[in-house]
């Protein structure tokens, strides 16, 4: 039998006019090829050939980077937005919504949460900094494999029996989160000193895992973060 194939959203980088194009941390690809799962990087597409990208794969990583265009959530840019990718916003919207409509398994990972709030018809939280009072730093400075604050996790939720902690402390790289939840998710960790949303699951969609942090870049030293991969590339597996 095959191993499960998991394909992973990309986004775009331009060095300069002779080097630009998809972009994918290698902390992701390392992590599922761990876990046993052929990796491959999925290029912003139409919907047709979105279409055939959940043909092949068995699961789906919705990656990090840029800002959310806010229109999709209803809202006017605010001053802080950071670099956005429209296009990619419009693929990876459509991607979500098919992916679940043909029972693909679910990973969102920082931007990932975010767009899939999104996509569920929730908004977001357009810059902590300027419209939230925390001395949390979410846009941490250490190393990305380093951690910078706690999270509690909901005890009955699938995170909760992946990583067996109720308390654990997490990387952050984003300076947006989730405001109003999408339909049918439900929030299952919050930030300990300031209870940003770090983690959602779906009512009854239960293929679909969510996290704010970067689990990737924490996963080749911290063994319960390996297991977020472990279990995703288990279950797409199972839902070949």
């Amino acid at each position: 039998m095959r191993k499960p194939i998991i394909g992973i959203t990309a986004s775009y980088v331009k060095q300069n006019e002779l080097s630009k194009g998809i972009f994918v941390h290698q902390d992701y690809d390392r992590a599922i090829i761990r876990a046993g799962g052929i990796p491959i990087v999925l290029p912003v597409a139409n919907n047709e050939l979105i279409d055939d990208y959940l043909t092949i794969c068995d699961g789906i990583i919705f990656s990090g980077g840029e800002d959310i265009v806010p229109k999709f959530y209803g809202q006017l840019a605010n001053e802080k937005l950071g670099t956005t990718y429209e296009a990619r916003d419009e693929a990876e919207i459509y991607m979500l919504q098919a992916a679940m409509k043909k029972n693909k398994v679910i990973l969102g990972i920082c931007r990932g949460i975010q767009l899939i709030n999104v996509a569920l018809g929730g908004t977001l939280i357009q810059d902590i900094p300027s419209e939230l009072e925390t001395k949390v730093k979410h846009m941490q400075g250490n190393p990305r494999a380093k951690t910078s604050h706690d999270i509690r996790i909901d005890q009955t939720s699938l995170l909760f029996a992946t990583l067996g902690e109720e308390q654990l402390a997490v990387n952050s790289l984003h300076h947006q989160s989730i405001n109003q939840l999408g339909d049918g998710l439900k929030v299952t960790a919050y930030s300990v000193e300031d209870n940003i949303i770090e983690a959602i699951e779906h009512e009854t969609y239960k293929k679909l895992l969510a996290v704010q942090w970067h689990p990737e870049s924490l996963a080749y030293t911290h063994e319960n973060m390996q297991r977020l991969f472990d279990q995703f590339v288990e279950t797409s597996a199972r839902s070949k």
